[in-house]
C-alpha cells in the first residue's frame, strides 16, 4: 500500500475527527496505514524510534503516537504493524512524545499491556537518537509486552552550535571593549603611528593631540536632541532578536514563537516594541506641548503616523510570494498593522490628557501622581481591558463554547476543532475574511488545525493598546520623577505588581489558569506578564546606561536607532542575498545563516549611526 504525504495524512485524521470517530479502545476506531517496510533517514528535530517485533508474534500491533505539546489532544493510530514486522518511524524531538503499542486480535485492540502503555514508553528524544523497544508476546500470543527504551547510540548535544555561537559572541564583545580601551587610552593611535607613513599620521594626527585640526570651541551648528539611551538600547535588542528569529534562529523550536500557549524567546519581542512605543510617545507629546503645537497637528501627525505603519505593514505582507498577491487574498492584518492601530488609539486618547508641567508634585497623593493625574485615560484604557474580556468570554460563537481560549483542531479530543482563538478567530474571520488572514498559525503543526487564524487580529488590538498604555506609564515616570532612585523603585514595584498579576490570571501554569498566557491571543495575563518583565529589563538597562555609565548600550543602541527602518529592511530582504544563503538543512548551518542575517542588519544600523541618520516616521 503506498504511503500518502504526512500532510494528507494529517489532514485525513482531521477528517476523520470531523466526522465524530474517536480513538478510544473499540472496534469502531480509525484503522491506520501500514507501517513502511524502509527504514527512514534522519531528519533535523527527529530521532529513530524501531520496534523490534518477536517473530512468534501472531496478532498485530498498532502504534499510537501525540506530542505532549498537544495538550489535551487524543492519541492518534499512526502505523498498523504485521505480525513478525519491525517497524522504524521518525519521532519529534522538540517535545516529549507520547506513545503506546496495542495488540489487535480478529481487527479488535486488546486492552494495553502496562509495559506498552505510554505512561511506560512516553520520552524526550534525543535529537539523532536511535531508539530501540523490542515486543514479546505472551503464551498466548493475544497480548505483546514491551520492554524499557533502548537507545542504540550516542547522538551528540543539538545545542552545540548555540554554545559555540555565545563562545563566539563573547568573544567579539571581549575585543569590542579591548578596542575601546585602546581608542581611549590613545594606545590604538601610537599602534597605527607605529605601522603607517609619514602622510598618514598627517591625517590622523598624532596619540598626543587626537584633534588636532579641530577648533576646541567651534560649537557643532546642527543642535542634537538628547536621546534616552537605555531606551534605545532596550528596542535595538529587541529588533536584532526579533530579526534572529523570523531568519529561523537556527530552527530550534524555543527560539520561535510557542505553539499556543507559553512563552518562547520570539514572543517576547513584539509587545516589548510595543511598550517602547508608549514609553517614546509621552517624550514626543512633551515636546510638541512646550512648542504649543495645536491638537489638530498633533493628531494629524498621529493618524499620518498611523496610515504609513498600516501601509508599510501591507506592503511586507506582500513579500516572499513569487508573481506577488492577489487583492483577493492579500492579509489585513500584520504587525506594522498592529502598531498603527495601537499608535492611532494610544496617542489619540493622550493627546488630550499629555501635560506640560508637573503642578501636583508637592500635594500629598504626589507619589501616586503619574495615576491620579492621569484618571480619565486610566479609566479609558480599563473599559478596553473590559471590552476584550467581556467579548472574549461571553461572544457566542457558532459551534464552540463561550470563552474558549484554545487553539482548536486537536484539542480537548477534536470537540472544538473549528474553534481556532474562539472569539478572536471568529470577529476576524467573519469580518475580514478566511483569504485575508494568516493562513498557517502556529498552533497548526501540532493541533492540526483546520481555519486560518491570526495572532495580529481586531480584538487583541484592545489589550495591546493597554500594553502601550503601560509603557506610557513609565515614561510618565521618567517625566515626573527626576531622582533616579525614585524612577528605578517605580519600575520595579510595576514590574513586580503586573506579574503578580500574571501570574494569577494564569496560575503560573501553562495551560490550567483562568486566562493562560499567550501571545497568539495577545490574552490579559500575556499583556501584563510581558510588561512586567519590560519594566524590570528596562529598570537594568537605565541603571547600567544612564546611571551608573558602566556600559553604553552598544552595539543593540544603533538598531534602535532606526527600528522602523531596520524592520521593513529585514522583511524585504528575507531570503535574498546578502541576507540569505542556501545552506545545509541543519542546526548548525541554519544558526550560522539567521546570526549572519542579524549581523547583516546591525552592520547596516551601525553605518546609518555613523553617518548620523536617524529615518523616522
Amino acid at each position: 500500500m503506498a504511503i500518502p504525504d504526512r500532510r494528507m495524512k494529517g489532514f485525513l485524521v482531521l477528517a476523520f475527527i470531523c466526522f465524530g470517530l474517536t480513538f478510544a479502545d473499540d472496534d469502531s476506531e480509525l484503522v491506520p496505514f501500514m507501517c513502511p517496510d524502509d527504514v527512514p533517514e534522519y531528519k533535523m528535530d527527529t530521532a529513530l524510534f524501531t520496534i523490534r517485533n518477536d517473530q512468534n508474534q501472531q496478532a498485530k500491533l498498532r502504534l499510537y503516537t501525540q506530542s505532549e505539546e498537544c495538550d489535551t489532544c487524543n492519541l492518534i493510530p499512526e502505523w498498523e504493524i504485521l505480525p513478525a514486522q519491525n517497524c522504524s518511524i521518525l519521532v519529534d524531538t522538540r517535545w516529549p512524545v507520547r506513545i503506546e503499542i496495542r495488540t489487535v486480535t480478529n481487527e479488535s485492540v486488546k486492552s494495553v499491556d502496562p509495559s506498552c502503555s505510554e505512561g511506560n514508553l512516553t520520552k524526550l528524544f534525543l535529537e539523532y537518537g536511535d531508539y530501540v523497544v523490542y515486543m514479546k508476546s505472551t503464551e498466548d500470543n493475544e497480548q505483546a509486552t514491551c520492554s524499557k527504551l533502548i537507545i542504540m547510540n550516542d547522538p551528540s548535544d543539538s545545542n552545540i552550535p548555540i554554545y559555540v555561537a555565545l563562545g563566539i559572541g563573547v568573544f567579539l564583545a571581549l575585543v569590542w571593549i579591548l578596542m575601546k580601551y585602546l581608542y581611549r587610552r590613545g594606545i590604538l593611535h601610537r599602534i597605527i603611528y607605529f605601522w603607517s607613513t609619514e602622510g598618514m599620521m598627517v591625517d590622523l594626527g598624532t596619540p598626543t593631540n587626537i584633534n588636532a585640526g579641530e577648533d576646541p570651541n567651534k560649537e557643532d551648528k546642527k543642535e542634537k536632541k538628547e536621546r534616552l539611551k537605555s531606551l534605545d538600547t532596550f528596542r535595538g535588542m529587541s529588533i536584532l532578536v526579533m530579526i534572529f528569529v523570523n531568519y529561523r534562529a537556527g530552527y530550534y523550536w524555543f527560539f520561535k514563537h510557542s505553539i499556543w500557549n507559553g512563552l518562547n524567546l520570539a514572543d517576547f519581542v513584539f509587545p516589548w516594541f510595543v511598550w517602547i512605543m508608549g514609553t517614546s510617545m509621552v517624550f514626543s507629546f512633551s515636546s510638541q506641548l512646550k512648542r504649543s503645537t495645536p491638537k489638530t497637528l498633533m493628531f494629524w501627525k498621529i493618524l499620518k503616523r498611523s496610515a504609513i505603519l498600516f501601509l508599510l505593514g501591507l506592503v511586507v505582507n506582500t513579500e516572499g510570494t513569487p508573481g506577488g498577491v492577489e487583492i483577493e487574498e492579500i492579509r489585513i492584518p500584520g504587525v506594522l498593522q498592529r502598531f498603527a492601530g495601537t499608535y492611532l488609539i494610544v496617542a489619540t486618547i493622550h493627546m488630550f490628557f499629555a501635560k506640560t508641567t508637573d503642578e501636583h508634585q508637592h500635594c500629598w497623593w504626589s507619589p501616586v501622581r503619574d495615576i491620579l493625574d492621569y484618571w480619565p485615560e486610566w479609566i479609558l484604557h480599563l473599559v478596553m481591558v473590559t471590552v476584550w474580556l467581556a467579548i472574549t468570554f461571553a461572544l457566542p460563537v457558532p459551534g464552540c463554547p463561550k470563552g474558549y481560549l484554545g487553539p482548536g483542531g486537536l484539542h480537548e479530543g477534536g470537540k472544538y476543532e473549528n474553534c481556532t482563538g474562539g472569539a478572536a478567530g471568529y470577529i476576524d474571520r467573519v469580518i475580514f475574511g478566511n483569504s485575508h488572514i494568516y493562513g498557517n498559525p502556529t498552533a497548526k503543526a501540532i493541533y492540526k488545525t483546520s481555519v486560518p487564524y491570526d495572532p495580529e487580529g481586531l480584538l487583541g488590538t484592545l489589550t495591546s493598546c493597554f500594553l502601550c498604555f503601560l509603557g506610557l506609564q513609565a515614561g510618565k515616570i521618567l517625566l515626573q520623577q527626576k531622582d533616579w532612585v525614585q524612577r528605578c523603585k517605580r519600575f520595579l514595584i510595576w514590574g513586580i505588581i503586573l506579574g503578580v498579576i500574571a501570574a494569577i490570571l494564569s496560575k503560573a501554569s501553562k495551560n490550567d489558569g483562568f486566562i493562560p498566557i499567550c501571545k497568539n491571543l495577545w490574552s490579559l495575563s500575556f499583556v501584563l506578564a510581558l510588561s512586567s518583565l519590560a519594566f524590570i529589563l528596562f529598570m537594568l538597562c537605565y541603571l547600567l546606561i544612564d546611571v551608573w555609565k558602566v556600559w553604553s548600550g552598544a552595539p543593540f543602541c544603533y538598531p534602535g536607532l532606526n527600528p522602523i527602518l531596520i524592520y521593513v529592511g529585514h522583511e524585504v530582504f528575507a531570503n535574498r542575498s546578502p541576507v540569505h544563503f542556501p545552506v545545509v538543512h541543519t542546526h548548525a548551518a541554519q544558526l550560522a545563516m539567521s546570526a549572519w542575517g542579524t549581523f547583516f542588519w546591525f552592520l547596516v544600523s551601525l553605518y546609518l549611526y555613523v553617518k548620523d541618520v536617524i529615518v523616522s516616521i
